[in-house]
């Protein structure tokens, strides 16, 4: 699918690319086409002009100078008929070399049309006829220069249309790389998220189903002889449970429909809330041998849902118990700078690799898997916490090391 996506950005950025530079090399090659008509029409009305001012000079031989006047860029001719137009009364040339009877075949040609503007192809030769009292000019322009300068403005056009496209090309395949990148690696997040999704909820689901198989197979017995398979079905289907409730969660942050804009503006004590969530979590850190620290400030405000603030510092906490070690200790410290309220939920035991640290809020992602089924959750945990820090506008981040510990330190704005 993403191929072909990438394929489908390529096509439609070359086709707009290529359509703009159909429109402005056409332009460009139409403008200096006009441009170099132009000239060489004016150098045909600066020849009936120098004739008609200058008077009628002598007959020279052909391609010879008749004046001192400097000649024109481009070559050029007139020709002068008798009122009739029949008679050729004089030829005045100007680097272009007409011969009389080429002057009168190109006098006739030129009379035979009614457009007084025209080009003769066959000679290569521009012409404009103008008509005086006494008689007729006919002003020629050697066209070669005309030519040679359109043809290389074709070939010089279609040469840039060419590498541009090329370059663009070259550009396109990068850009649908580089501009797909995102959708590619959320794509892989998907699937992998759906097939961790599987996979998780098939293992209490098969639990729960060897359960009921075993009780199927004694309906004899009581319940109270079968009770350790139906509390074995009871923590399994909580665990479900709560797997289920946290991937909605994620799902409905993903599509935007968490909302937390009715309490943003609500004001509630954030030390307190720290205090409450650190008190409870004195018996687990009794039961894990895991002395538990807190160096909270009073007094501390921040605005936001209450309910999934508490949540975040849930998650960190019972991380931080987990895997404190046997007698580990647990800090919790909270303080305030001028703009942020600044968490930290810092445990001993073994660090984090700075490998993982990178992808420890990615969403079923743990560092030693050999300990899911035994320490119990998902993976799911710290991408929850992140999720509603950002929705919070503020900050998470990790930083873990054999000296220091590992430390989660969470920021968010004051009011």
């Amino acid at each position: 699918m993403l191929k072909k996506l990438r394929g489908k950005f390529i096509v439609i950025n070359m086709s707009l690319v290529i359509t703009i530079l159909i429109i402005v090399l056409g332009n460009f090659y139409h403008a200096n086409l006009w441009r170099l008509e132009r000239q060489t029409e004016m150098a045909l009305m600066q020849a009936q002009d120098s004739a008609r001012f200058n008077g009628k000079p002598n007959k020279v031989e052909p391609g010879r100078r008749t004046d001192d006047t400097p000649p024109p860029f481009v070559p050029t001719a007139v020709i002068t008929l008798s009122k009739n137009g029949q008679t050729v009364t004089d030829v005045t040339t100007n680097n272009l070399s007409l011969s009389d009877d080429m002057a009168a075949t190109l006098a006739d040609l030129v009379m035979e049309n009614d457009d007084p503007r025209g080009v003769l192809k066959d000679y290569s030769l521009r012409y404009n006829r103008s008509e005086t009292p006494d008689s007729i000019t006919i002003a020629f322009a050697d066209q070669s220069f005309e030519l040679n300068n359109v043809r290389a403005l074709r070939l010089n056009c279609l040469l840039l249309f060419f590498i541009a496209a090329i370059l663009f090309l070259l550009l396109s395949i990068f850009l649908s790389r580089w501009t797909l990148k995102p959708v590619e690696q959320a794509w892989k997040q998907q699937n992998q998220f759906i097939a961790d999704a599987s996979h998780e909820l098939k293992t209490p689901l098969t639990v729960i189903l060897a359960n009921l198989q075993i009780l199927l197979s004694h309906q004899d017995s009581s319940i109270k002889s079968q009770i350790k398979w139906v509390d074995n079905t009871k923590e399994e289907a909580a665990r479900m449970k709560q797997l289920v409730e946290e991937l909605l969660f994620l799902a409905r942050s993903d599509a935007g429909t968490v909302e937390v804009s009715h309490t943003a503006n609500t004001e509630f004590d954030y030390s307190d809330s720290v205090l409450n969530c650190v008190l409870l979590f004195e018996s687990v850190a009794f039961e894990s041998k895991v002395t538990l620290n807190n160096d909270i400030v009073p007094g501390i405000h921040i605005c936001g849902s209450e309910p999934q603030i508490k949540q975040v510092i849930t998650i960190l906490l019972d991380n931080a118990c987990k895997y404190a070690g046997i007698r580990g200790t647990v800090s919790v410290s909270l303080k305030s700078s001028p703009h942020h309220a600044v968490l930290t939920v810092n445990n001993t035991g073994e660090p984090i690799p700075p490998s993982d640290q990178k992808h420890i809020f990615e969403r079923f992602y743990r560092t030693d898997k050999s300990r899911v089924r035994k320490e119990g959750g998902y993976g799911l945990g710290l991408s929850i916490a992140w999720t509603i820090v950002e929705q919070h506008k503020g900050k998470i981040n990790v930083s873990s090391s054999l000296e220091e510990g590992t430390t989660f330190t969470v920021m968010f704005p004051v009011p």
